[in-house]
């Protein structure tokens, strides 16, 4: 009698956690997630030339493997749907790390990334993640440069400011977003 009890506990046991086990392989729980866009990211010379191809704004998101702030982004921010929807259709993202050495085509030149880091910058502060505009790639303007983590509604805020402003851009008119960010704006 004890025993069956003893068998009776472990099966319901058994069975309660295997109720908390992932769906098996090939399981359409959830379609919406399988179909669920990516954000498409390209490489320094690739972005560039698409930009300019199809006259579009440029983002370059500098970051490394070691930065949190970074991992957070690629978490939190680049994940949201309306981030990835926004992202895909008005901006062509580059992915760009400072610590991975290879070398770079620019105006015709090759350059390494510490060359690279120096261009995108001009007189900016180097911080990391870095989310940067090139407004118009095809030409050698200033750029609109923004440090640090962001969450989602913030850095749609700053993705619609940086669509409002290109028009403007080649007069001098850059993005201040810090009206936008909360003083800590990381998740806890």
């Amino acid at each position: 009698m004890r025993t069956t009890h003893i068998t009776l506990i472990l099966l319901f046991m058994c069975l309660l956690l295997s109720s908390f086990s992932e769906p098996p392989k090939g399981y359409d729980q959830d379609i919406a997630l399988k179909e669920k866009d990516t954000l498409k990211w390209y490489s320094f010379n690739e972005g560039h030339a698409k930009a300019v191809r199809e006259n579009k704004i440029l983002l370059v998101n500098i970051s490394t493997t070691w930065c949190y702030p970074c991992k957070l982004m690629f978490k939190y921010t680049y994940t949201h749907q309306g981030v990835i929807d926004t992202l895909n259709k008005c901006f062509v993202c580059v992915y760009f790390n400072p610590d991975i050495d290879t070398s770079y085509m620019l105006n015709g030149n090759e350059i390494g990334p510490k060359e690279l880091i120096k261009y995108l910058f001009v007189d900016d502060e180097v911080g990391y993640p870095t989310t940067l505009f090139w407004f118009h790639p095809e030409s050698e303007e200033k750029h609109s440069v923004h440090s640090g983590y962001m969450e989602p509604p913030t850095y749609l805020k700053l993705l619609a400011a940086a669509r409002a402003i290109r028009p403007f851009s080649s007069l001098g008119m850059s993005l201040k977003l810090d009206e936008y960010r909360p003083s800590d704006g990381a998740p806890k």
